[in-house]
């Protein structure tokens, strides 16, 4: 994809990513990848929509809502496999990834192609001074600030929220590696690594529910309790590295990207 050095780019990356997810899905036999590397497309064309907020509402709340419901159509076939990933990390049983699917993929693939076009031709107002500054340092104030109510609590609804933001952080600035200041905060390396260390926990929780309704042995419930506890260590030590830098910092860091 063309380097993001304006917001014209940013539109065309999302575009880009939506188009991908597309071609994945209609052409990529192996349905649990196809379903993997799609969603991943949809979650970074939605971020850089959102960094793209400011200067089009309407169009891109109504793209961005589109592209949230072909992702919650793709999600229970990601749920069951990363269950089965996470049930093996315990040493538990997996109750095994289908490759069928009840949904059409290829027409929703075909849907998600067609949708590449709409957003590559979204009506941008201008772009104020430092805007790529002004879009990071709204980024990353999100993030840190999901991340702070978590850690307050540590629940699952501010752990999925913590997770949307980060990963919105961490798009934008994939998206704008080329034109990166050097040595700019955040660091992409961290916020990803943060992201993942999030995503286990939310796949162990999902984890203790089933083995929860089946009645599970002991022992098994309390493997999970014991690694919950060490990522939750781990997410509060990478939170500390990635979230070290104010977000006036960020945005001036940035305001010559």
């Amino acid at each position: 994809m063309k380097p993001a050095a304006e917001a014209r780019d940013l539109a065309a990356a999302a575009a880009g990513h939506t188009r991908a997810a597309g071609r994945l899905i209609v052409s990529e036999p192996d349905h649990v990848k196809a379903v993997h590397l799609a969603r991943r497309h949809i979650k970074r064309a939605r971020s850089l929509l959102r960094a793209l907020k400011p200067l089009a509402i309407e169009a891109v709340t109504r793209e961005n809502a589109l592209l949230r419901a072909f992702a919650h159509a793709l999600a229970p076939l990601r749920d069951a496999h990363a269950l089965d990933e996470a049930a093996r990390a315990v040493g538990a049983s997996g109750g095994g990834v289908t490759q069928g699917s009840s949904l059409d993929l290829e027409a929703l693939g075909r849907a998600l192609q067609r949708q590449a076009k709409t957003i590559a031709r979204l009506p941008l107002d201008r772009a104020p001074r430092q805007f790529l500054a002004r879009a990071m340092q709204r980024a990353y104030r999100r993030a840190q600030n999901a991340f702070q109510t978590y850690e307050a609590g540590h629940l699952a609804e501010p752990l999925h929220e913590a997770r949307k933001r980060i990963k919105d952080c961490l798009h934008l600035i994939e998206a704008l590696d080329e034109v990166r200041p050097k040595g700019a905060r955040p660091k992409a390396g961290k916020l990803d690594q943060l992201g993942e260390l999030m995503g286990s926990i939310r796949d162990l929780d999902l984890l203790a529910q089933r083995l929860g309704r089946e009645a599970a042995p002991e022992h098994k419930l309390a493997r999970i309790a014991a690694r919950h506890i060490r990522l939750e260590r781990a997410v509060t030590r990478a939170g500390a590295k990635a979230f070290a830098a104010t977000p006036k910092a960020v945005r001036q860091a940035w305001k010559h990207a």
